[in-house]
């Protein structure tokens, strides 16, 4: 037993604090007009908290999801208990999504080493003859096919210098080569071992293999979507084309792409089991649709194993190509598991529930059904002001809450808030766009591929986001 000097001053710091949060609450009422309660007003401090800190990139992602919801929580006045049983719980609900990405990364940049998607993309291009609107669609679908390995990187890398010589040729503007690729960036989002899909499917409880799931019910819209952007890339050809014709020039026709600037690593490259690894590849995805009892990670793992048996029989070579691979899950694959004490901390300490029933005060009714429309509609200017870490992991949590109360499941949610294209226009969400930008030689900046880019990829948005409502993805 504590002596009573002991428990007297628990006893008042307790009543204290309790003063002091009552306090406070009651000035907001006053002062702002808000019926808000202490905790959620602790919860709309951490969000507000983490999006400075990672805008200003003054701490790391990992630092701002370990260490600002504890503090959070125990500011909250929630018990030490409460605190663990609400991050392990958290973590729960990211570890699955987490060991996707230590499986998936390196299944498909082993395929990249191997010349896999190299050899994809000279079979298409050796068999097309050039003009302005070929070439603007040409430009999408090589973006698209180096993009299914969910590293924007590589996308930048591989179809800037390629195409660049016969944007040049043709005497077309290089900020479309830019912008065209970042759109087949885009539209390679939502493949199911990307960043963003296991971002997104972690928010996402119940359902098993989330990812997977969501790509599926996203595939019609995808589909229909990809053409409306091949038709829109091709338009833009044209345009061009009268450019050109406009400017006095000749258009010119560009002839083939010459296919032996494609070159695959003269260490990794496996071309001679180029038919091997894409008949792994089809069966792994293949295997993630048609057995979802299994777990994404290991059919992930069990095509890694197989893919690094087939092409590189040397155990050291393995071995250092999987340190190498090891290093790109860095600081991604952390980040996305402890996301989950964000998510813990927020759904199973009460601080969500009260930070929706907040929201619920202020919304009007009329507009509450279609809240996360409305958010998704003005996306691409919201994404100036996030990340991609607190847009998935602040902004849709908290949306996909609130629309609870109005009906509306988070999964349908997360699904219409997914496609944040905004992110492919500002440097603080996507920063390998400085290494597109610096790939054309100095010709594009970033002020003018915004300029170019901004009006189109908002228009793309909302066509994404009138594609899902119409074929009920998104309702």
């Amino acid at each position: 037993m504590y002596p009573l000097s002991f428990r007297l001053r628990l006893y008042t710091n307790e009543r204290a604090s309790y003063y002091i949060r009552i306090i406070i609450v009651q000035f907001l009422t006053w002062k702002v007009g808000v019926n808000m309660s202490y905790l959620a007003l602790i919860g709309f401090l951490m969000m507000l908290v983490v999006i400075v800190l990672l805008f200003k990139n003054k701490v790391s992602t990992m630092f701002c999801f370990t260490v600002v919801p504890i503090i959070a929580a125990i500011v909250g006045g929630i018990s030490l208990p409460k605190i663990a049983s609400s991050i392990t719980k958290g973590l729960a609900m990211t570890t699955p999504v987490a060991l996707i990405m230590l499986f998936c990364m390196p299944f498909f940049m082993m395929m990249a080493d191997a010349g896999m998607f190299n050899g994809i993309v000279r079979g298409i291009l050796k068999h097309v003859n050039l003009t302005p609107p070929v070439l603007a669609v040409v430009t999408v679908i090589v973006a698209m096919i180096t993009g299914l390995d969910a590293s924007v990187t590589s996308v930048f890398l591989i179809t800037i210098p390629l195409l660049l010589p016969f944007y040049k040729k043709l005497k077309m503007n290089t900020t479309l080569l830019v912008f065209l690729t970042s759109t087949g960036v885009i539209n390679t989002y939502d493949v199911p071992w990307s960043a963003r899909m296991l971002r997104a499917g972690s928010l996402i409880k119940g359902v098993s293999n989330a990812p997977m799931d969501m790509f599926l019910k996203m595939l019609p819209g995808q589909a229909i979507f990809t053409v409306v952007l091949f038709i829109f890339a091709a338009l833009l050809g044209l345009k061009e084309s009268r450019r050109i014709k406009a400017s006095g020039e000749t258009v010119a026709v560009g002839g083939r792409i010459n296919t032996d600037d494609i070159k695959d690593d003269p260490e990794l490259g496996r071309p001679k089991l180029f038919w091997v690894n894409i008949l792994l590849t089809v069966l792994v995805i293949a295997a993630l649709c048609a057995l979802p009892e299994f777990p994404s990670y290991y059919v992930f793992a069990f095509g890694l194993v197989i893919g690094l048996s087939i092409n590189y029989k040397d155990l050291k070579l393995q071995n250092k190509l999987l340190k190498k691979y090891a290093t790109s899950l860095f600081p991604v694959m952390p980040a996305i598991l402890l996301s989950g004490v964000v998510v813990g901390i927020m759904e199973y300490t009460g601080m969500m529930n009260a930070m929706v029933k907040t929201l619920v005060a202020i919304i009007p009714s009329s507009f509450g059904p279609y809240v996360y429309i409305i958010v998704a509609i003005f996306s691409t200017p919201l994404m100036f002001l996030f990340t991609n870490d607190t847009w998935y992991y602040v902004m849709t949590p908290i949306i996909g809450s609130l629309m609870k109360a109005f009906g509306v499941p988070m999964e349908v949610v997360v699904m219409a808030l997914f496609m944040n294209m905004g992110a492919m226009l500002t440097p603080i969400a996507q920063p390998q766009i400085y290494i597109g930008l610096d790939l054309t030689h100095g010709e594009v900046d970033l002020p003018k591929y915004v300029k170019f880019s901004f009006a189109p990829i908002w228009v793309m948005s909302i066509v994404w986001i009138v594609i899902g409502l119409v074929i009920g993805t998104f309702r």
